[in-house]
């Protein structure tokens, strides 16, 4: 476990040069929290991207967001960048409402120097538009892998 995960970290550092999100640039990867599964993005500009996932912790949960960034609001780091995103979405499916929910998204990500690496952290309100009119707040934490960088 250790080689494979040391490879990935070299070729992660080594793959691309710095740059700034473009149209077009998508990564997946895993998010651990409510819902925990897999996660991907697809920027649309430099500030916008839409964000998907597939929750597999129980029952099936499938969600996506319009995310807005700045990278402006918080100091940045002497290597890599450090944005933060809002955004709305709808959730389908979750362990313990089903039904339809609606999603607001606050989270901040690290972009590793390279930028083929984002880690991130969401809190994730989400309004669930069923019978008994149930709310939750969830805590996300994941990586994505940007390829083609």
């Amino acid at each position: 476990m250790k080689i494979p995960l040391a490879l990935f970290c070299a070729l992660t550092f080594a793959a691309s040069p710095l740059r700034a999100q473009k149209a077009g640039d998508f990564g997946a990867g895993v998010v651990l929290g409510d819902p925990s599964g897999a996660t991907a993005k697809l920027w649309l500009d430099d500030s916008r991207a839409l964000d998907m996932g597939l929750g597999l912790d129980g029952d099936v949960t499938l969600y996506g967001d319009y995310l807005w960034h700045s990278w402006k609001v918080l100091p940045q780091p002497a290597k890599g960048r450090l944005p933060v995103y809002l955004g709305l979405g709808a959730q389908l499916g979750d362990d313990h409402h089903s039904g339809l929910g609606l999603r607001a998204v606050a989270g901040a990500a690290y972009w590793l120097p390279r930028d083929t690496v984002e880690i991130f952290l969401d809190i994730v309100p989400v309004f669930f538009l069923s019978h008994d009119d149930a709310a939750e707040v969830n805590v996300n934490i994941g990586l994505r892998y940007y390829f083609g960088r």
